[in-house]
């Protein structure tokens, strides 16, 4: 996927200017899906550069001017072709397991240390989307499908955190039982 998609995605839900579209990016789609805010005015600009975006310019008094972002029917044509389309691969990257993979010289103190600063950021994203998800209506089941969708993402953003919790937690007791053998 490309962030293109992501973008015009977003703007297919609602006209945002750039720093919108940041502040929703950052509290919907961070968890699963990276991009700072230069990437997303990047993208914005090759997308109206293609013809997929308009931007409108709001004149305020007070303030810079804003440039608002709408989708135009190529950009909806564009997000229903990449909908509609096979899944891509997923050749995702983690570089904490990769450091892990390797991280026998540092003994399992510090291997342990390693997984404890692992797991303090689960933790910390954890509270986040747990934050985000008090927001959610008690019921969903009536909810609008769009809804439903984006809470489902957050429900898989919690799970894969209290996952990778349970799985530090987990392999720290057992570093912690075998450290005598393991030196």
């Amino acid at each position: 996927m490309s962030l293109l998609h992501a973008v015009l995605g977003f703007i297919a839900i609602r006209p945002m200017t750039g720093y919108e579209l940041g502040k929703t990016f950052s509290s919907t789609a961070a968890h699963f899906w990276a991009a700072d805010q230069s990437q997303l005015y990047r993208t914005l600009h090759r997308a109206e550069a293609d013809g997929l975006v308009e931007s409108d310019t709001i004149e305020q008094t007070s303030r810079p001017d804003r440039r608002l972002y709408s989708i135009l029917e190529p950009g909806r044509e564009a997000l229903d072709t990449w909908l509609r389309s096979p899944l891509e691969p997923d050749n995702s990257r983690e570089p904490f397991l990769l450091r892990l993979f390797f991280a026998e010289p540092l003994g399992s103190t510090g291997v342990i240390r390693l997984l404890e600063g692992r797991r303090d950021d689960a933790r910390k994203l954890l509270a986040t989307l747990d934050a985000l998800a008090s927001d959610a209506p008690p019921d969903l089941s009536g909810a609008p499908l769009a809804t439903r969708l984006r809470y489902a993402t957050l429900e898989s953003g919690r799970a894969h955190a209290r996952a990778e919790i349970e799985w530090i937690d987990e392999l720290c007791t057992q570093i912690s039982q075998h450290k005598e053998t393991d030196q």
